[in-house]
């Protein structure tokens, strides 16, 4: 396990030195991410700007909503985002080099790129969460913080268990990247805007299918005090229990697609 480890790490060492290569391209792109940024939160003061709030949550509720969702996104933005590219390697068949390599497919493929864009992410959503901690005068207890970034975790590996799962799902399909997008589309109206807002049936899709809603929206309401979409208090903290669930049925999935991999023949 150690040694995978470092094998990991290396790859990602030599992976930034290659994004790094290109300095102009990394800066441009950060300050890409950080204007999308700003604009999506633009555009939900303009609604409340009118409506006054989003179902029962303030603009600076919302903006911690978007911010803690970013948090989580902005490290798989950097890490994992190319698992939704596996289908690339499986039908060109340069995932074949991973299979004869003496160290795990998974790391190496893992550890084959890094996301710079992410960078972007992660500055922007530190100073909107920290934007919206002090306008929201919130003093969270230790209990509290811990608790927080054990969700950011859980969120983190939500969304790299879903990707992981739709990327894997090329094993058999030969393409999978519209099943991830559709995925990740269903995932932004949900950390863009709260859940009280949306339809009964909505609710139920992101809650106990695609379990988005647990990255941000469920702990969160824990954290704010405030009721959740169902009215069940004990949903803001299964968080844990639901990442776990989905990390296991990602490497389930991804075991049974290596096991089921044929060359394409490339």
């Amino acid at each position: 396990m150690a040694e995978s480890l470092r094998l990991y790490f290396k790859f990602i060492g030599i992976a930034f030195r290659a994004r790094l290569e290109y300095r102009s391209d990394f800066l441009v792109g950060v300050v890409g991410v950080l204007v999308l940024n700003l604009t999506n939160l633009t555009l939900i003061w303009v609604l409340i700007a009118h409506f006054r709030t989003l179902g029962t949550w303030s603009y600076w509720e919302i903006v911690m909503l978007y911010s803690m969702w970013l948090l989580g996104h902005s490290v798989y933005a950097v890490f994992f985002w190319h698992l939704s590219e596996l289908e690339v390697d499986i039908l060109s068949g340069r995932f074949d080099q991973y299979l004869v390599r003496p160290c795990s497919p998974l790391l190496q493929f893992l550890g084959r790129e890094v996301n710079y864009f992410g960078v972007g992410d992660i500055l922007f959503a530190t100073t909107a969460f920290s934007l919206a901690y002090r306008n929201l005068a919130l003093d969270w207890s230790a209990g509290q913080w811990l608790f927080f970034m054990v969700s950011l975790l859980a969120g983190l590996i939500i969304e790299t268990s879903i990707t992981w799962i739709a990327g894997s799902l090329s094993f058999w399909l030969g393409r999978s990247k519209a099943i991830h997008w559709i995925a990740m589309r269903f995932s932004g109206l949900t950390q863009n805007y709260p859940l009280d807002i949306f339809g009964q049936w909505f609710r139920l899709f992101i809650t106990g299918f695609l379990p988005v809603a647990f990255m941000n929206y469920y702990p969160l309401t824990v954290l704010l005090g405030k009721p959740n979409a169902f009215g069940v208090a004990s949903l803001g903290f299964l968080s844990p229990l639901v990442a776990m669930i989905l990390l296991a049925l990602a490497a389930l999935v991804w075991r049974r697609g290596i096991a089921s991999y044929t060359s394409s023949g490339s």
